[in-house]
């Protein structure tokens, strides 16, 4: 149940947005009643928030994947290219999540709910970073806290830019600023 009601308030929001989107839609996408959502889900930040974590993680996820065998220099050409390759690929997906913090910016309720989830993220994509880079023997220098935040920076800001110039700021450009802030953070003395 609460996988269908996951899919349907993803396909749900990426018609609507966030703001627009309603419980009780997706409740009929999913083919149950809007009390059925309520008792999987406190609400839509909620129900909302746990969809962005876990389309987040499969991104991290995907490129840990992509990059956990290789050295320094291929990993970091293939991080970027991955994380250019979803962000120009699911457009609607990166301007939700940023309607989702500009709410949350506003909003106690809904900043709890993406508070967590952010922070949640942030920690794990620390440890995936903190990995590669004991793995790489430069654990000594890269700060992953700092680097984690600069990355989960970078990648909201590339999809504003993307957003609203996708001719200047295309998949080249967006997989150019990930890789060098990978090089510059992952660079040897």
């Amino acid at each position: 149940m609460r996988r269908r009601i996951l899919g349907a308030a993803a396909e749900e929001f990426a018609v609507r947005g966030f703001a627009a989107a309603k419980l009780t839609e997706i409740a009929r996408r999913a083919g149950f009643t809007k009390g059925a959502v309520y008792s999987n889900f406190e609400s839509k930040q909620d129900l909302f928030a746990e969809l962005f974590a876990e389309r987040s993680l499969e991104l991290a996820g995907r490129v840990l994947a992509e990059i956990a065998d290789l050295d320094i220099a291929d990993a970091v050409g293939r991080g970027g290219e991955t994380i250019s390759t979803w962000l120009v690929g699911e457009p609607g997906w990166a301007l939700l999540v940023l309607e989702f913090g500009v709410q949350a910016a506003r909003e106690p309720a809904i900043a709890e709910a993406y508070l967590r989830e952010r922070r949640s993220l942030r920690s794990q994509l620390e440890d995936l970073i903190a990995g590669r880079a004991d793995a790489w023997g430069i654990a000594d220098r890269v700060d992953a806290h700092v680097l984690a935040i600069t990355i989960m920076a970078l990648i909201s800001g590339l999809m504003l830019e993307h957003a609203v110039d996708p001719e200047q700021v295309d998949q080249q450009a967006v997989q150019s600023a990930v890789a060098g802030v990978f090089a510059g953070a992952f660079a040897r003395p």
